[in-house]
């Protein structure tokens, strides 16, 4: 892509991407499209998944794909990052942010610099950012909505009440997703069953060892606590071991979000009956997918195919993964990521 923005031109019903008269080209003229694809983090499973995915479909539409993130989880890091790639002419950055506030000026003069930009994963900051869509593995409302009910509906098939304490363990204080997500679970408690009383939710950031040694001081401080649930994909495995390791399976509901990976021998041995996720395989694959649509101007409002995944939700500046699934021992084995 030449020193031109893609810019969005609003219709009544239709949104179109496009990138000058000529359309969008690589800034490196003598090769193919370069994207740029980051993680909040490397070496989580999670994130493996995700890059399976995006070099799926990079291998299928013949772009360069640059998958890669910080170490921890940090805001600074991911900056550092970005700045080298658009120096080394990436055509695309597709990021998924720790800090979408904190990222907002670096994904700004990216996009200044004639580079596309999306986020994954996690939303950054819209307008400050000046990203130009977001790919959305499902609609917040649902993944929120959905973890209060697997859990409401885990412990009256055990034939208890739902009244009591419980508890989240999310991951960074700054992680939009997650703290969305929250918002959302006590609005919707409050609202639905007011019976239950959330405490001061943790913040371990992306560590399953803090989160596990988080979750025992926890159990060891709230005796009666009801249920936990774990909002990411190491809260989760963190939460249901220490439960585990406590003898309180029985006494604690345990559920949340993670990948199948590492909820398989938790789910197996009952510690954790349903968890809610989404295919994170295909979130990596539309991502770069998308990154290419944008680029070359061809992204519009409506239903579309994306390679191997048809009937895609498109809107303003969003392109959403579809609804989010709930895992158990029927369907567990069925996914390998």
């Amino acid at each position: 892509m030449r020193r031109t923005r893609c810019q969005f031109i609003l219709g009544m019903s239709i949104l179109w991407i496009v990138c000058g008269a000529a359309g969008c080209k690589s800034r490196n003229a003598d090769g193919p499209l370069r994207i740029g694809m980051m993680p909040k983090l490397v070496g989580i499973g999670y994130f493996d998944a995700a890059e399976t995915g995006a070099r799926e479909a990079a291998a299928e539409l013949g772009v360069a794909l640059i998958y890669d993130g910080p170490v921890d989880a940090r805001n600074e890091d991911q900056i550092r990052m970005l700045d080298t790639w658009v120096a080394q002419g990436v055509d695309v950055v597709a990021v998924a942010p720790n800090d979408p506030d904190g990222i907002s000026r670096t994904l700004k003069s990216a996009a200044d610099a004639g580079v596309s930009v999306l986020s994954w994963d996690t939303d950054a900051n819209p307008s400050a950012s000046q990203r130009q869509v977001f790919v959305n593995q499902a609609e917040n409302q649902r993944i929120a909505e959905a973890m209060v009910d697997v859990m409401v509906e885990g412990l009256t098939a055990r034939g208890v009440g739902i009244a009591g304490e419980y508890l989240i363990v999310s991951g960074t204080p700054t992680a939009s997703n997650q703290n969305t997500w929250m918002e959302i679970m006590r609005t919707y408690i409050a609202k639905k069953h007011p019976e239950i009383k959330l405490l001061q939710h943790l913040t371990p950031g992306e560590d399953q060892q803090k989160a596990q040694e988080q979750t025992v001081a926890a159990l060891n401080e709230y005796g009666d606590l009801k249920g936990i649930w774990g909002i990411t994909s190491v809260a989760l495995p963190a939460a249901a071991k220490a439960v585990a390791d406590a003898g309180k399976t029985d006494q604690v509901y345990v559920t949340g979000l993670s990948v199948p990976s590492l909820m398989r021998d938790f789910v197996h041995d009952d510690v954790v009956e349903k968890f809610v996720l989404w295919d994170v395989v295909d979130l990596g694959y539309l991502t770069v997918h998308v990154a290419k649509r944008l680029n070359d101007g061809n992204l519009s409002v409506g239903t579309h195919d994306f390679g191997r995944l048809k009937n895609i939700e498109v809107r303003e500046d969003q392109v959403i993964l579809g609804p989010p699934l709930i895992f158990d021992k029927s369907n567990i084995d069925d996914y390998d990521f």
